[in-house]
Formats: structure tokens, sequence, C-alpha cells
């Protein structure tokens, strides 16, 4: 499924084309009303990277997560990781970046419960687009 109107050939384009890829994601509207949202396909309340244009990439790492992964992504310098936060920011400007982002999807969809036991009575935080910070 080809998302919104982000061509194949740019960072978010691949990105959109790889995530549409796996079985245990869906795409859709953004849960915030911006962009392109993937939940996992048991959970589709529960979105967990949000793309809401084509140079950043937004995903729903949960607090447990980036309590113990919060410092590596700050190193990396990749990553803008906002204090008591539930999402984290990736720019896209090179194939790491997605590379990156597809990662972070994995580790996402396990924090969010992609089998639909996990996190299920977890409220979902609205992204930065959705919020007023």
């Amino acid at each position: 499924m080809k998302t919104l109107d982000q061509s194949t050939g740019s960072l978010a384009g691949r990105l959109t084309a790889q995530l549409d890829a796996w079985p245990a994601v869906r795409a859709g509207r953004a849960g915030c009303g911006v962009g392109t949202g993937f939940s996992p396909a048991q959970r589709v309340e529960a979105q967990i990277v949000h793309l809401h244009g084509g140079d950043e990439a937004e995903l729903h790492l949960t607090r447990p997560v980036i309590a113990r992964l919060g410092d590596a992504l700050l190193k990396s310098g990749r990553v803008a990781v906002t204090p008591g936060g539930d999402w984290v920011r990736v720019r896209l400007d090179t194939e790491s970046d997605v590379a990156l982002v597809m990662s972070l999807a994995s580790v996402a969809l396990q924090a969010n419960g992609s089998s639909g036991t996990a996190g299920q009575n977890a409220s979902i935080s609205p992204c930065h687009a959705g919020s007023s910070g």
C-alpha cells in the first residue's frame, strides 16, 4: 500500500515501502491528523510510527524503552528524545536513518504489544505533531 503522496524515490517513500511490507504492520492516517501512521496489525489504535513529511519520522517507543535506551539514542546524534515523553524523532537524511527507523520500529512493535498482549491497557500519548510542544 502506497500511503499519501510519498514517492518511493524519497527516503520517506522507501521507509513507507519497507513498513508496508511487514505483515505485522498496518498503514493509515496518523492519529494526530498529520501524515501517515503505522500500527501493529493487532492493535490499529496503537500507532507506533508517524511520517509527518518527507524528512522526519516519529516512533512511539514508550517511556520504559526510552528510559532504557535513551542515552544510547541521544549519543547516536540521530534521535531526538523529549524528556518524559513516549515518542522520539529521527530526521531522514540518509539511508542509515531509514535503517535506524526500521530497527526502532521493531522495538516499538514489541513495546506496544504487536501480539495484542503487551501494553494493552497503556494509553498512547500524542506525538509531537499532535501535542502542543
